[in-house]
């Protein structure tokens, strides 16, 4: 059955008929009218919340070519897999494919059997191309990713800049619709303004990923805490992510060194295992995959249930992005971040080897948000939505507390730090005054830990009242709670390669004052295990009416389905559908069709062999 003799008219029949949702999720109906009122339109959707639906059903309802721009391969494969299986004419164009492929793709859209075509924008700066889309009625034109389109961004592409240009081509311009999951207001504007988009209707729908629990842990060894982590999810698909390759290479190998099976992906590799290893994780056949931020992009895998940040990451906007591939199907998952103070040096060096000047600024900027992140004993969701530029009150219960963060459920006692903190603020001034100059933390913990360097001689810091004032406290003790003043305002460290301390508006009220100041300290416990209580926002990963041994059996259908047809087994169903069979054991195809994410072709394909096992389940277990 083709998409052609599905495809209502109605926005709302397409998405029950073709894709099986009997409503539409916050901000897509929107999105979709104004599409198809021809208005250019930005949406900025947090991962998981149903945003290629939100260019497919219109593409649907007007009829004709759609083209989706789109940057990586295993994107446009995910995306047309997919589309495939709900009956939608859909195909790609890449650079896997080979020529005789290619051709068929675009004999195929020249002849009008395609309803959405993949293209990634490279694509268009080949000339024969160009001239072949030209020549072509397009009904919408579509950009995903758009983030991809600013420098002041993540996964810059510079050749998105040229989008413009190529919707020129056209004889009649198709509205626009631009598709990103995470961008500041800095970036939104950027996106709106490089791409030309005329009078767009932009519609944020928020940030919060509320299945998903963020932590921050500052372990002793990583390596063993990771161990012991992973060992808690026998089975299940997770995430090892590192800032370099040769941390992937070691991770990879201490894993595969263990009980656990993993691969790895970084561009030092060549293109053939990097795809075979992609595959593995992708099909299920690994549960691990140890990567650096060269994999993940575009990746549709529904079923992560962890995303691990061995090292910090070098800004906000790539650690939601990485750690928002976990829990893509609605269920619990955990995004953990594992923090040593070398990251930051890591980080910084990142900066200088791969930014021009004119970016430094910006990313040093954005890496001492990241910084702040780790630090903070505040909740991990609203430093998150307050970055992406939302107020996190309307997202989080009274008081501010997520109750699905590692600060709001920590288990680890405050301590009271004010004579702590008020020792470090005035050495920060007394540094300042006698010198004229401000300092790093380097020096700052130096100075107060009573160090006989020759800078600090050279400085006379070491004549100052402050000079080892806390010389029986150790280094990283000392730098975890300047790192606290620094994250929480009552220090400003200032941008660039080499930043400096100063005060802010809340430094000399404090220092003045009697206010007590706490700290929720780092220890983490031997085993992650311990303190890993998921809090209230937290939904179980599996509801408790699902049996364990039918779900077994719906997952091996699936899986066999899959294989068949050479897809990823989410392709066929996801998790959060199979959960739904369990919840309610349908008879029939009437009551089939009725769970989320079963469509009309879906049925017809799948509906006969799941119905035969829920019937046999049924038989087994009458009560």
């Amino acid at each position: 059955m083709t998409s052609s003799s599905l495809r209502p008219r109605a926005p709302l029949e397409i998405l029950k008929e073709v894709f099986g949702f009997r409503s539409f999720r916050k901000g897509q109906e929107s999105l979709v009218d104004r599409i198809l009122e021809g208005r250019d339109v930005l949406g900025i959707m947090p991962t998981g919340a149903g945003k290629s639906l939100c260019y497919q059903i219109p593409a649907l309802a007007l009829g004709g070519l759609s083209v989706v721009v789109s940057p990586l391969i295993s994107l446009m494969k995910d995306q047309v897999d997919a589309l495939l299986q709900n009956g939608v004419r859909a195909a790609s164009l890449n650079s896997a494919a080979d020529w005789d492929e290619t051709r068929g793709v675009l004999s195929d859209v020249r002849c009008g059997r395609v309803s959405l075509l993949y293209v990634a924008p490279e694509r268009f700066e080949n000339a024969s191309f160009r001239e072949f889309f030209a020549a072509l009625r397009v009904s919408l034109f579509v950009i995903d990713e758009a983030h991809c389109v600013s420098q002041w961004g993540h996964d810059f592409r510079p050749s998105y800049l040229r989008l413009p240009e190529v919707v020129g081509l056209l004889g009649e311009r198709p509205p626009v619709a631009a598709f990103t999951a995470t961008a500041t207001p800095e970036v939104r504007e950027d996106i709106a303004l490089r791409l030309n988009l005329r009078d767009p209707f932009v519609l944020t729908t928020g940030f919060d990923r509320a299945n998903l629990f963020f932590r921050v842990e500052h372990p002793r060894d990583k390596t063993l805490f990771l161990l012991d982590y992973v060992r808690r999810f026998p089975g299940s698909a997770g995430i090892v992510y590192c800032s370099t390759r040769r941390a992937a290479e070691e991770v990879c190998g201490a894993l595969n060194g263990k009980e656990f099976t993993a691969v790895r992906y970084h561009a030092g590799l060549s293109e053939e295992e990097r795809r075979e290893n992609q595959d593995a994780f992708i099909y299920d056949r690994t549960p691990l995959m140890v990567a650096t931020n060269a994999f993940g992009m575009g990746i549709d895998k529904s079923n992560v249930r962890y995303v691990v940040h061995y090292n910090m990451p070098g800004s906000i906007d790539s650690y939601y992005q990485e750690a928002g591939r976990a829990g893509r199907d609605g269920a619990p998952a955990e995004c953990v971040l594992l923090f040593a103070p070398k990251d930051v040096v890591t980080a910084r060096y990142l900066i200088e080897q791969g930014e021009n000047s004119e970016n430094r600024q910006t990313r040093y900027r954005k890496l001492q948000a990241m910084i702040d992140f780790c630090n903070t004993s505040r909740c991990l969701r609203a430093h998150i939505l307050n970055y992406f530029g939302e107020t996190a009150d309307g997202e989080l219960p009274a008081g501010g507390n997520c109750g699905a963060c590692g600060s709001c459920v920590s288990a680890g006692e405050k301590t009271d730090i004010t004579l702590d903190a008020k020792k470090i603020l005035s050495c920060v001034y007394r540094m300042e005054e006698r010198t004229g100059r401000r300092f790093g933390i380097s020096l700052l913990i130096d100075v107060l830990r009573g160090s006989q360097k020759e800078q600090i001689r050279a400085l006379d810091l070491d004549t100052i009242s402050t000079w080892g004032l806390m010389k029986q406290r150790g280094r990283e003790e000392l730098r975890e709670i300047v790192g606290f003043l620094a994250a929480d305002g009552w220090l400003r460290l200032s941008e660039g390669e080499y930043p400096v301390l100063s005060f802010t508006e809340k430094t000399l009220p404090f220092l003045k004052g009697k206010e007590t100041l706490l700290m929720r300290r780092h220890t983490p416990p031997e085993r992650p295990e311990q303190n890993a209580s998921l809090g209230g926002r937290q939904k179980r990963a599996a509801p408790e009416e699902t049996p364990p041994a039918l779900f077994s059996r719906l997952r091996a259908l699936r899986r066999e389905l899959a294989d068949a047809q050479r897809v990823p087994p989410y392709i066929v169903f996801s998790d959060a559908v199979l959960y739904e069979l369990c919840a309610a054991l349908p008879e029939n195809e009437e009551e089939l069709l009725s769970i989320p994410g079963v469509g009309q072709v879906k049925l017809e394909k799948y509906g006969a062999r799941f119905l035969e096992i829920l019937r046999a389940w049924r038989l087994e277990n009458p009560k």
